[in-house]
């Protein structure tokens, strides 16, 4: 484990009037997302369980030692229930470099 942490936090959100499944679950990732012709890259990875109405908070440490200036960042959730899709993010939210710190984060509904 690294010596020192960062902490990215922020909130999750999602606009349909849906009350969440009591098992669903949470996850924030921030990825390295510099090369546009190849998977994105996990840098780190959250999970908490909803308690309560939107928008939920979280907190997302990592590796400062993991991020270079000249890459691009971006933060991704999405919610679960199970093996089950239920929302996840559909734009870009750009953080740590080139002044980016999008920490809100829409997600969309999958499915009907």
């Amino acid at each position: 484990m690294p010596a020192h942490m960062e902490t990215i936090r922020g909130t999750v959100t999602w606009h349909e009037r849906m009350a969440l499944p009591p098992e669903a679950r949470i996850e924030v990732s921030l990825v390295d997302v510099s090369l546009a012709d190849a998977p994105s890259t996990m840098i780190a990875v959250t999970e908490i369980q909803p308690q309560g109405q939107v928008p939920v908070p979280y907190a997302l440490s990592y590796d400062p030692g993991r991020i270079e200036d000249r890459h691009s960042y971006a933060l991704q959730a999405r919610i679960t229930s199970g093996d089950e899709l239920l929302f996840i993010t559909t734009t870009m939210n750009p953080v740590l470099t080139g002044g980016a710190d999008n920490t809100e984060l829409v997600l969309e509904r999958v499915g009907g």
